[in-house]
């Protein structure tokens, strides 16, 4: 058996280092999900659709926060030839998390009535200080990660990827079997995070101690703006595509509702996520690095794109099958909506899985006013199937509709981008031939 494996490994990975790198981070990170999968239907004879529901609002909008706080200037580490710059860039990320974080906050403790009314998660009254603390070490994460991706640590972040699921996993249960399941499922959340970051921290390869001047400072931030001016908008506009609909299905068909489609992100998304980020991560290096050195990275693209859109084909066409055969028998008769929703999210899932990795391209070569296109129609897609859907009453529509209309701008998205790598493809030949000539 191990023999075969081997043979299977060097077939179709052979001595491609790209190619290793990147089952290195998709093989950390499927492990990381798949814990929390096999342990989920224990979890959901713990927690209720209610509680998951509570839990993804509470998610979305810390996500959301987080995501805000660093300007995006955590995508620049990636960027800079000067290594000393990069961590520079890691500081500079960390300080305008921890003051947007605590702005934050401070406005939510004043207007903290409008706020869980607004959001209606009223059963978080005396829990704010979670939010503080989720926003903080998400944004922390984020940064000291995109250090560790340039400097290509992939097996360190593959293991801690490992040690993060296992310590939500472990919390979760303990609170959950403790009765403590309003809060559980945030709790164990912040903790794989708080665990995750520390481990981060610990083995990174310089001090917080960096020598720079505030000319050094400003430097930096004024050189990488376009991060702040295009991808933050666009980033935004990504999350709240991406997460809006569990504010909007709490908001008007209800908490349990909002807990049905949760899950079925957990299942279904979550994993797709780890998979197409870990490829994404180690494209965009790889991507990067041959764009600094002047290479023709088309090449690179179609090879990714290719290898996504078979690797995806069959699992997903399995998911479509089987998952309302499989859900209730496997997580409890009160979730038997889940499969169905699975289902639904099928077709969608598959394009993003084979697009989300590619239209990185776009930060990468300086495209970034491309992305604010690609989140708005996106946002579009939902507004138009979420206004459809409430208006019918019928969250089944909203769901239709929002697989159909977002599968097809993602196929919008790939042409868009496919034809910007084409372009500067033929930019650096033309180059060439009048260097040669």
């Amino acid at each position: 058996m191990i023999d075969f494996v081997k043979k299977i490994i060097n077939k179709y990975i052979g001595d491609s280092a790209y190619k290793k790198n990147i089952l290195l981070m998709s093989g950390g990170r499927v492990v990381a999900q798949l814990i929390p999968i096999l342990i989920t239907p224990i979890i959901t004879r713990i927690y209720s659709p209610e509680e998951f529901g509570l839990f993804a609002v509470f998610l979305t909008i810390a996500s959301f926060i987080a995501m805000i706080s660093n300007g995006r200037y955590c995508l620049a580490i990636l960027l800079p030839k000067k290594k000393i710059n990069a961590q520079r860039l890691v500081l500079i990320s960390i300080i305008f998390t921890s003051i947007v974080s605590l702005l934050f906050v401070v406005l939510v403790w004043i207007f903290k009535n409008q706020f869980l009314s607004l959001f209606n998660i009223q059963k978080l009254d005396g829990h704010l200080s979670l939010f503080f603390l989720t926003i903080l070490f998400i944004g922390f994460h984020e940064a000291l990660y995109y250090y560790f991706l340039r400097e290509k640590r992939y097996k360190k972040l593959a293991i801690f990827a490992i040690i993060q699921a296992i310590t939500m996993i472990s919390v979760r249960l303990i609170l959950g079997l403790m009765g403590n399941t309003n809060t559980g499922l945030i709790v164990s959340y912040l903790s794989g995070y708080s665990i995750s970051t520390v481990l981060l921290l610990s083995n990174l390869d310089f001090k917080f101690n960096i020598k720079f001047t505030s000319g050094n400072f400003k430097k930096l931030i004024i050189r990488y703006i376009s991060l702040l001016k295009y991808s933050l908008f666009s980033d935004s506009l990504s999350v709240l595509a991406s997460t809006s609909p569990n504010v909007l299905i709490n908001k008007v068909f209800g908490s349990t509702s909002a807990g049905y489609f949760s899950l079925s992100e957990k299942v279904l998304g979550s994993p797709i996520w780890f998979v197409t980020s870990s490829v994404s991560d180690v494209f965009k290096q790889e991507f990067s690095e041959q764009n600094r050195r002047g290479k023709d990275c088309k090449i690179l693209f179609l090879k990714t794109f290719k290898t996504l859109l078979f690797i995806g084909l069959i699992p997903f066409t399995f998911i479509f099958i089987l998952s309302p055969y499989v859900i209730t028998p496997l997580l409890g008769e009160v979730w038997s909506p889940v499969g169905e929703y699975i289902r639904i999210f099928s077709i969608m899932y598959y394009s993003s899985f084979v697009v989300n990795p590619l239209k990185s391209v776009a930060y990468l070569i300086k495209k970034q006013q491309y992305m604010i296109v690609f989140e708005l129609l996106k946002l579009i897609s939902i507004i138009s199937a979420f206004s459809m859907g409430f208006y019918l009453k019928d969250i089944k529509i909203v769901l239709i509709l929002w697989s159909l209309l977002v599968t097809f701008v993602n196929i919008i998205i790939f042409l868009i981008i496919y034809r910007l790598v084409k372009e500067m493809s033929n930019e650096r030949k033309n180059q060439k031939n009048t260097t040669i000539n």
